[in-house]
């Protein structure tokens, strides 16, 4: 009864699944294993694993499963994306990494090998080994949209759970040539490495990427204002005196914000600059707007 007691809690832990070695380390002998069998309460999956008839789990009992029976496993990809809660990933996914000399498999679970996991890209998380946030941003590079990439690797960066350092170091160490997904990162990090876009808003850096996918060319970011060379201008192009400023206000509240925008309106357009204003919304939400105003005022 004792030995039904662990079996059951056990298995409950793994979706159901359960090694011949747990097995063992429980106290159920082979003929005790062998009845079940023949009973039909214990299924075989394969040679030393086994699956509880009746129980099942979701994604992260299955991925606690695999981490106890295969090798030297990892959390991994899109698994340690959601421990870290980096967003544009997809979740609920199982996906564990094991030696890349090895071949292993566990049912509901993606296995990738992996010949460069080093320690120093694992760290304990809940008691399982799971990639470090800038091992996961590298790993997850080939199996995100670039465009997604970008924006999970910003946020990331944006709420300090890594830095662009450490993802420039893990880079450094595992890109290849042939490694899917090195190509992205190693734009992304052309993009942001000795820029000061890193520390830029995140209201800033999606503005950015808005003027990216629009094809307008690259403004330059904390432009001088002509007017007073202590103010910056969000977003300038300088040779046809066009700015763009990142409002994260969604309205104005206060008659102080909207005199003294007003006024910086009056001095930039002395100045023979036209500055325009959008919000959040304009960026997230009308993204076409944005590009076609600025299209046309400069004359791209």
């Amino acid at each position: 009864m004792k030995a039904e007691y662990h079996l059951a809690a056990l298995a409950a832990k793994q979706a159901g699944y359960v090694s011949r070695q747990q097995l063992d380390q429980h106290g159920m002998t082979e003929a005790a294993i062998r009845w079940r069998v023949d009973q039909g309460t214990l299924l075989v999956v394969r040679k030393g694993l086994y699956r509880v008839k009746g129980m099942t789990g979701d994604y992260r009992a299955l991925i606690r499963g695999a981490m106890a029976i295969l090798p030297d496993p990892t959390v991994s990809h899109e698994s340690a994306a959601e421990v870290y809660s980096i967003p544009h990933v997809p979740r609920k996914r199982a996906v564990v990494t094991v030696h890349g000399r090895t071949t292993h498999s566990f049912p509901g679970v993606q296995v990738r090998r992996s010949l460069d996991l080093i320690d120093e890209h694992r760290q304990l998380v809940d008691y399982l080994w799971t990639t470090t946030p800038a091992r996961t941003l590298n790993d997850v590079a080939a199996v995100l949209h670039p465009q997604a990439l970008r924006l999970a690797a910003d946020d990331s960066l944006a709420r300090g759970i890594v830095s662009i350092d450490e993802i420039q170091r893990v880079f450094d160490r595992v890109a290849r040539r042939g490694r899917t997904g090195s190509g992205e990162m190693r734009k992304f990090l052309d993009e942001r490495v000795g820029s000061d876009m890193v520390r830029a808003s995140r209201l800033e850096r999606i503005g950015m990427d808005v003027f990216d996918r629009g094809g307008l060319p690259r403004p330059i970011w904390q432009y001088p204002a002509p007017w007073n060379n202590e103010k910056r201008i969000d977003f300038a192009w300088p040779h046809v005196c066009v700015g763009c400023e990142c409002d994260s206000r969604r309205w104005h509240t206060r008659v102080s914000d909207f005199q003294r925008d007003r006024e910086r309106d009056n001095l930039s357009l002395i100045h023979g600059w036209r500055v325009f204003r959008f919000t959040w919304d304009d960026f997230t939400i009308r993204p076409h707007l944005v590009i076609a105003q600025l299209r046309v005022a400069l004359g791209a």
